[in-house]
């Protein structure tokens, strides 16, 4: 039986921790919540749960533990630290953030002490990677060529659970939502690069049709240039990784980032009306801030991005919260109290991989497409926290079990990491449907 030890256990964790503990290893758990750890354990024999601040204690906690691997699902920025903290111990890492310059420094560290990090092993980034991954493989036996590749992910209330004008419910803490209103991103059109900085990615979004589900809004995420190298496709002159969302939401985070509600500047505001805050940022008196609001944005009051506005309270005269101290604090109380999903309701998630080939003595492209429709269980775990939660956990046990040795820090795009957890994660319900067409 091998110890794990699991940092954070907030809302993907349960899933991730059921796993490990039907596989026969014990796991402890740490974290500032003794309802998370009663969740993610449920009262398992060989579940151990730690109450403690599992970012700041992280190094105490590997040295006493003596864990034989350890799962981050902490937020992003305890990554790096946890990385020097396993790297320093000697003991695998696993988790389901992106990998930062911090750790990317450490990767000739962690392949010279022989121990495995397998970071960016998630829904997005981590099932996408190796989505892709797997996809290039097949081209390249082919002898085929990537003209384009698109790659599309979105965790959305399913239909019935589309309640709010906003058509978005937090699967996650609503900070990280609001911190990505301002995220820069680039892609590649035509073999060029083309750069979406401070949020001006909602400024062009597309449409995209998923059968059955019907149309969704996308807009870039992130910076998508660097997947030329790591997906091994250096031909490839149109890259897109991109977001999918339900209509009219890049419009509405437009307004807000127009109106400086997503700023993470400290500001007086606890006490104030929520209508003042506009006020402010409006230039106008409170009582014309409805008027004012239309003006500076080019609408009318019976426009969608006035009604979500007016709907989550921002015309109202309800006190700010004093633990408010900036904007970005004040939309996120309010996404937190309003934008919340019921215990029976579902989540959806959707992820879309879409390659053009050129085939060697073939006169058309050839169109692969991987894609992943999953829902959420009513009352139980959400989609979110399975596609999220299971992958770092498969990882895990894989290296536990000696079927991932390579040494060093690894993103999940290598055949010995990708085909395993695929094929896992497909008997446990998570599997990508597979299409080919020539176009």
């Amino acid at each position: 039986m091998k110890s794990i030890l699991v940092l954070g256990a907030g809302r993907v964790a349960r899933p991730c921790v059921q796993y490990l503990l039907g596989k026969g290893h014990a796991v402890t758990a740490v974290d500032l919540a003794q309802k998370n750890l009663d969740q993610v354990l449920g009262g398992h024999p060989q579940g151990t749960g730690l109450l403690g601040d599992a970012g700041r204690e992280a190094a105490a906690l590997v040295a006493t533990r003596h864990s034989d691997l350890v799962v981050c699902l902490l937020p992003p920025r305890f990554m790096g630290p946890v990385a020097r903290i396993c790297l320093e111990a000697r003991v695998p890492l696993v988790h389901p953030a992106y990998l930062d310059e911090e750790q990317r420094s450490l990767s000739a560290g962690f392949e010279a002490a022989g121990v495995t990090m397998l970071p960016e092993l998630g829904l997005d980034p981590g099932i996408d990677h190796m989505s892709a991954a797997r996809t290039v493989r097949r081209i390249r036996s082919l002898g085929g060529r990537v003209r384009s590749f698109r790659s599309l992910c979105g965790a959305l209330p399913a239909a019935e659970a589309n309640t709010n004008p906003w058509g978005y419910k937090l699967s996650w803490a609503p900070e990280s939502l609001i911190g990505a209103s301002l995220r820069s991103a680039a892609i590649l059109e035509g073999g060029l690069a083309v750069h979406r900085p401070d949020g001006t990615t909602y400024r062009h979004p597309e449409l995209e049709e998923i059968e059955g589900l019907g149309w969704f809004e996308v807009y870039a995420n992130g910076d998508s240039l660097p997947y030329r190298e790591a997906y091994g496709i250096p031909e490839v002159r149109d890259l897109y990784r991109g977001t999918l969302r339900y209509l009219g939401w890049c419009e509405t985070i437009c307004a807000m980032n127009r109106l400086r509600l997503v700023s993470g500047e400290p500001e007086d505001l606890g006490g104030i009306p929520l209508r003042d805050l506009l006020a402010r940022r409006l230039g106008c008196g409170s009582d014309q801030v409805e008027g004012a609001f239309c003006a500076a944005l080019g609408l009318e009051r019976h426009s969608a991005v006035f009604l979500r506005f007016a709907w989550l309270d921002f015309f109202s005269r309800r006190p700010i919260p004093t633990s408010c101290a900036t904007p970005q604090d004040v939309v996120s109380w309010l996404f937190g109290e309003k934008l919340v999903y019921t215990p029976e309701e579902r989540d959806l998630v959707v992820l879309r991989d879409q390659f053009l080939v050129e085939v060697p003595g073939s006169a058309k492209l050839l169109r692969l497409r991987s894609t992943l429709v999953d829902f959420g269980e009513p009352g139980g775990d959400s989609s979110v926290a399975r596609t999220t939660g299971l992958p770092p956990a498969i990882g895990a046990h894989l290296i536990l079990e000696g079927r991932i040795r390579t040494p060093g820090i690894h993103t999940p795009v290598l055949p010995e990491i990708y085909e395993p957890i695929l094929e896992e994660l497909a008997a446990q319900g998570v599997a990508l449907r597979e299409e080919e067409t020539e176009v």
